[in-house]
């Protein structure tokens, strides 16, 4: 390894054990408390669900999970601290945990390949790790710590691969399998991502043809590997098509929905800088924790419109460059796929749940100057890694206290012991809910 790349590589390392550990410090008295038990206590995750994904038997699984195909690929990573004695919701803590911390260090990573110095990509890989997105879905066992780890990841190849659009094709696979395997809808930005290196290099009725064979491709591999991991379950939903459809229809979200501008200040200002909680009523005894509001102290204000000015600028600059342009075309393409997507696919009101689909691709599109001031001298590059570093700053300020507010919340709770609105033991399962 060129000691460049060695250097690069120790110090993703770090930055991804250091956010491990802080991600740790958090999760492990969070796991201790009713947090994981239910369904609903927090912008409707399912936390109970996912530590059975991560933990029990696979024989007590119920059938494929038609929106989440693969998500017995993270079960490695709990297996280690169940095998070490750790309990079933510690062990699925630890596991989201690492997921987390493998994100950041491939936040730093994409930063670098896309030519930002060191000093920049660790600013941005700080914010990155300190964002109220990333903060939540590395506490919390759900499929949205995935996301954030597989588009992290395939916005990793893409980069690369855009030097050499014909090469990395097996990368490329791999990663869209992992997408598309966390949550099936998110094979879209694996395929606008494809569409748009082939685009460039090859013309855009070229790429049409070869990104719908790259689609089959992955298709087919997410195919085999349910051969190899739940090949009876596989069998049954081919055996009886109209019955997986019947399935496949019901899993659509119901109850009421919020508009574009409601997405917008989500996805762009909550999912990085987190409001005051909302208490969001689900029955009489029952608040479900979220952000839906522009809850902010005016100092914090001034901080998320100093944000949305740094992101605009970083955005508008990648699109005009033609150095960039091509990656900003595809990382707008799949945020704006998301925001329509999700103008519709809602669950309740719900939309933070959804965060993590857009994450990435909108920290991306907010280091677009980043390679640009790189080339603009030391005074340049000082006074952006002094803004990312004081907007990390402000992350870990107001994210850490939510967090902390979070966890006091979770101790403290007493909750009814039939409630079906959160899945409590007995009670019928709720449905119609969120991938």
């Amino acid at each position: 390894m060129h000691p460049r790349h060695r250097a690069d590589a120790l110090i993703a390392l770090a930055l991804g054990l250091a956010s491990t550990a802080v991600y740790a410090w958090l999760a492990l008295p969070l796991a201790r408390t009713v947090a994981f038990d239910f369904l609903n206590l927090a912008f409707d995750f399912d936390p109970l669900f996912f530590v059975t994904y991560l933990t029990a038997p696979l024989a007590e699984q119920d059938g494929l999970n038609y929106k989440h195909p693969l998500w017995m690929l993270f079960r490695p990573l709990a297996s280690p601290f169940l095998w070490a004695g750790w309990s079933a919701k510690e062990s699925a803590a630890l596991a989201m945990t690492l997921t987390g911390g493998l994100s950041v260090g491939l936040a730093y990573a994409y930063a670098r390949l896309t030519a930002m110095g060191r000093p920049e990509s660790a600013a941005a890989a700080l914010l990155f790790a300190a964002s109220s997105c990333s903060l939540f879905t590395a506490l919390i066992p759900e499929s949205y710590g995935w996301v954030n780890l597989s588009l992290a990841l395939l916005w990793c190849v893409h980069v690369a691969s855009q030097r050499r659009p014909g090469g990395l094709l097996a990368a490329r696979l791999a990663s869209a399998v992992l997408v598309a395997g966390v949550t099936i809808s998110n094979g879209v930005q694996s395929t606008l991502a494809e569409f748009f290196l082939r685009w460039r290099a090859q013309g855009w009725r070229r790429a049409v043809w070869l990104t719908a064979c790259f689609g089959a491709g992955t298709l087919v591999l997410i195919g085999l590997a349910l051969v190899v991991l739940q090949p009876q379950d596989l069998w049954q939903a081919l055996s009886r098509p109209v019955q997986t459809a019947k399935d496949v229809y019901w899993l659509r979200t119901k109850g009421d929905t919020v508009g574009l501008l409601e997405l917008l200040q989500t996805y762009w200002i909550f999912g990085f800088f987190a409001p005051a909680f909302d208490h969001v009523p689900l029955a009489p005894q029952i608040v479900m924790l979220d952000f839906r509001a522009m809850a902010y102290s005016p100092v914090m204000l001034v901080i998320v419109g100093i944000w949305v000015v740094f992101w605009l600028v970083n955005a508008g600059h990648a699109l005009r460059l033609p150095s960039s342009r091509w990656l900003a075309a595809a990382l707008l393409a799949s945020v704006a796929f998301n925001v329509l997507f999700h103008l519709d696919y809602q669950y309740r009101g719900s939309v933070y749940i959804y965060a993590s689909h857009l994450h990435f691709p909108l920290f991306a599109l907010g280091l677009g100057a980043g390679p640009w001031v790189r080339q603009q001298g030391p005074r340049w590059r000082a006074a952006y890694t002094a803004v990312l570093l004081a907007l990390a700053l402000a992350a870990v300020w107001t994210n850490g206290q939510r967090a902390l507010e979070f966890n006091a919340h979770m101790q403290a709770l007493q909750l009814p012991a039939d409630a079906p609105e959160i899945g409590a033991p007995g009670a019928p399962r709720p449905t119609g809910g969120p991938p």
